[in-house]
């Protein structure tokens, strides 16, 4: 499974990183970068509708299926930029497509953790994902500049299409390897196969208790914080193309502020284990927000005049955003039944992606009426607003530490 998430996540991050300059190179406009914000978060609002077929449907197929549908989207990206005829319309409306199958893959992989990984150390798996995650991120974002400054735009649609070929034969050697496994065959060969209209019935009462359990106020207290973060994030993160390349002056800064951010990820996510262990949640959560929210506008305001100074607070603001994810992420595997995981992390991504559509798109309006550098100081008062709230509500307060974390806290 590690293996499949590294080959997806190595196209993954190779068609982020390339479509987001991409875009901004053909039309010089951060409007676009917006809108590119705003059509991979789409991807996660239809995720939305995908939690009840992960549950019900077999793992292994939907593995192989999304794998084969990435390669295909990039096989003809490649095919189309050979030909001369990408056009922005086509790079824009190619994202939601390619971005969902990744969205899918890795809801399926996490609902994949409490099956194969023992309840101790499903923190551990989380943390492997997640560094696997950032580790391609950090690798990708420091050849980045490079990269999209030495190679043809062809050339490198190529080598993302082999990337997702790779990961489609990962899938094909994982599809055999869980067939040997009888609690993802049994389901399969024991069921008769239901009519169409019994597959909508089930397929909506499925999808409407994903909702009611997420609408229970334990989670909602923690479903809120990470809509906010998502909104003030993806205003930030549309807009990183344009800082960078005025603060920098080329594809090379962006890379270098993308190996920031990388870096700061692993850094949170390796130190999260540690200090689950020491602290309860209810105070945690609101320190990371806090030290997120004050690094943030600090670096929007020394970046430029203090490059180092702005990097080091960018890479804290990053690392308090990593430890988060990873914690979040762990509480969402604990705190659901285990046959509806999949729903309800499929809602709090759709939740977190009208987040971050509105994000995307305000943060496109927002920079062409102000400097570009307001999106940065707004991200870091947001994650100021957020701890704070977190420090005053009652339910997340009282959180305890997360080995102590149960279903009866609901």
């Amino acid at each position: 499974m590690i293996c499949h998430r590294v080959t997806i996540n190595l196209g993954d991050s190779l068609f982020y990183i390339v479509l987001m300059w991409l875009l901004y190179d053909l039309t010089k406009d951060p409007f676009y970068t917006g809108m590119s914000g705003f059509m991979f978060s789409m991807a996660d609002a239809l995720n939305f509708f995908c939690g009840p077929i992960i549950d019900r449907c077999s793992k292994r197929w939907l593995l192989l299926i999304t794998s084969a549908v990435q390669f295909f989207v990039l096989l003809g990206l490649y095919c189309l930029s050979a030909n001369g005829t990408v056009y922005v319309p086509l790079l824009l409306l190619s994202i939601p497509v390619f971005d969902l199958m990744s969205k899918m893959t890795y809801s399926i992989h996490n609902t994949l953790i409490p099956i194969l990984v023992k309840k101790e150390e499903w923190m551990t798996a989380n943390t492997v994902l997640s560094i696997t995650n950032t580790g391609i991120d950090l690798m990708f974002s420091a050849v980045a500049g490079v990269v999209l400054a030495l190679f043809y735009l062809k050339t490198i649609f190529m080598v993302n299409s082999l990337i997702n070929l790779a990961a489609l034969v990962t899938a094909m050697f994982l599809f055999r390897k869980l067939s040997s496994k009888r609690e993802f065959t049994d389901n399969e060969t024991r069921t008769s196969v239901p009519s169409l209209k019994e597959v909508w019935k089930g397929y909506r009462e499925d999808l409407k208790s994903g909702i009611i359990l997420v609408k229970n106020k334990t989670i909602l207290s923690l479903v809120v914080p990470l809509v906010g973060l998502s909104l003030f994030y993806a205003m930030m993160l549309v807009n990183l193309p344009a800082f960078s390349a005025r603060i920098f002056g080329s594809a090379m800064g962006y890379g270098f502020m993308l190996t920031l951010l990388a870096v700061g990820s692993i850094a949170g996510a390796l130190l999260s284990g540690q200090l689950t262990k020491r602290f309860r949640l209810g105070r945690l959560f609101p320190q990371l927000f806090v030290l997120g929210g004050v690094s943030w506008i600090f670096m929007s305001l020394f970046i430029e005049s203090a490059p180092l100074l702005g990097a080091l607070f960018l890479v804290i603001a990053s690392g308090s955003l990593g430890a988060v994810n990873i914690i979040f992420g762990t509480l969402f595997q604990q705190i659901p039944p285990q046959d509806m995981i999949a729903r309800v992390n499929t809602v709090n991504l759709s939740l977190i992606a009208i987040a971050s559509l509105c994000g995307s798109l305000l943060g496109g309006v927002i920079v062409r009426f102000s400097a570009d550098f307001i999106p940065f100081l707004l991200c870091g008062v947001g994650y100021l607003l957020i701890g704070w709230i977190m420090r005053v509500n009652t339910r997340t307060k009282m959180l305890p530490t997360i080995d102590k974390v149960q279903q009866n806290i609901l």
